[in-house]
Order: structure tokens, then C-alpha cells, then sequence
């Protein structure tokens, strides 16, 4: 497992235009309560200052303006990324080559890719896309994913393993992919939990008084 120079877990999690706040934050924020090393990435932001405005006018600045702009050593050393929703944030990643390229690097390494909502999209892409030839048979694979139920046409039209809809998370390998912003929270612990342990979970999810569903 690839970790940050204190021995932790490093996760990168993007952000455009149109992203989901709450599928971008959850993350973000119980990932650092964990102890995770945390850093966000902005994509396709080059013409409104490098900020994010989000699906509900919410601002954000990304920690790294751009992939370009990304150290390679981080890019090359992070544990999982992490893809949120938002209708238009999820078609600027499924757009962007740099995007797809990392969601298959990160794939072919076994690393987690974790996608909530529309960002499912994004995984689909990543094995449309024409450059997906020359990458090994991990990166390839189509596996079960979840969604936003409105991309699940387009999702099953590409051949991929839908969950039944009452699967709030689901986990095919490496690959986490969950459903909406009232999913958020689930779809976070369950990476915490990926990449340290049930303990370190419960010991997140405690705290923050989460709903016993959880």
C-alpha cells in the first residue's frame, strides 16, 4: 500500500466545475479524520481561477489547481482517488485524458478507485477510451458498480454489472462506487475502512455519532 511519509494512507480526490459539495467534502473531511494524508485536485478549472464552483454555488479551492500541477511523486505514491458526482463535475472527468489515464494507472497498480454518483461515469470512461487498448487487463475490467440512478441506463448500456438499488456501496475489488449525497457518509467509512481496518473505522464513526443504519 502506497502511504505518505508518516506511514498513513494518501488519498486524492478531485474536483471541476458542477461537482457535488457533499460527495467532495464527506470524503475529504472523514478521510482526515482518520489520518489520512488528504489532497484535492483540480480538473478543468484553468479558466475561473483555479476555484470550484460547485452544483450548489458553493466555492471551493482545491489543494492542487491542476493534475499538471500535482507533484508526480503524489500522484505516483497515493493509496486511492477518489472521484465525486455532480452531473457536470463527473463529464468534465470523463472528458479529461489526464483523468482517465490516472483512474487506469491507479487500477493497474491495484489501488482503490472509489466513485460516488454521476462519477461512476468516469470509471465507464476509462475503459472506453481509446487509449484503454495499451493498458493490462486490470484496467479493463468492467466490474459490479453502483451509481446515481439517473446514469444507470448509460452505465448498463456499456456492459457493466449493476448492484440492485437497495446497495448503498458496493465493493468489487479495488473498486468502491456508491450512489448519491445521502450516501456520502457510508461511501467514506467504507474507504476508511478499506484502507485501515474495521477498527479504524469504528473508531472514526464513533465520534461523529453516525446513524446506527450506517
Amino acid at each position: 500500500m502506497a502511504t505518505s511519509s508518516n506511514g498513513k494512507p494518501t488519498v486524492l480526490i478531485l474536483i471541476a466545475n458542477g461537482t457535488e459539495e457533499i460527495e467532495f467534502v464527506t470524503p475529504y473531511d472523514v478521510c482526515v479524520r482518520a489520518g489520512f494524508s488528504v489532497h484535492s485536485i483540480g480538473v478543468g478549472l484553468e479558466t475561473n481561477h483555479f476555484v470550484a464552483k460547485c452544483s450548489r454555488n458553493i466555492r471551493l479551492i482545491p489543494d492542487y489547481p491542476s493534475l499538471n500541477d500535482t507533484p508526480s511523486t503524489l500522484l505516483d505514491n497515493g493509496t486511492a482517488l477518489i472521484l465525486p458526482g455532480g452531473a457536470a463535475g463527473a463529464k468534465t472527468f470523463s472528458t479529461d485524458a489526464s483523468v482517465l489515464r490516472l483512474i487506469r494507472e491507479y487500477r493497474n497498480d491495484g489501488k482503490h478507485v472509489a466513485c460516488i454518483c454521476a462519477g461512476t461515469t468516469a470509471l465507464v470512461a476509462s475503459v472506453a477510451d481509446a487509449d484503454a487498448a495499451a493498458d493490462d487487463s486490470q484496467a479493463a475490467r468492467k466490474c459490479r458498480v453502483t451509481s446515481h440512478p439517473s446514469v444507470k441506463a448509460e452505465i448498463v448500456a456499456q456492459g457493466w454489472e449493476y448492484a440492485a438499488d437497495e446497495e448503498r456501496v458496493v465493493v468489487d475489488g479495488r473498486v468502491v462506487t456508491s450512489r448519491g449525497p445521502g450516501t456520502a457518509l457510508l461511501f467514506a467509512l467504507t474507504i476508511v475502512e478499506l484502507l485501515a481496518g474495521r477498527e479504524k473505522r469504528m473508531e472514526v464513526e464513533g465520534p461523529m455519532v453516525c446513524a446506527e443504519v450506517l
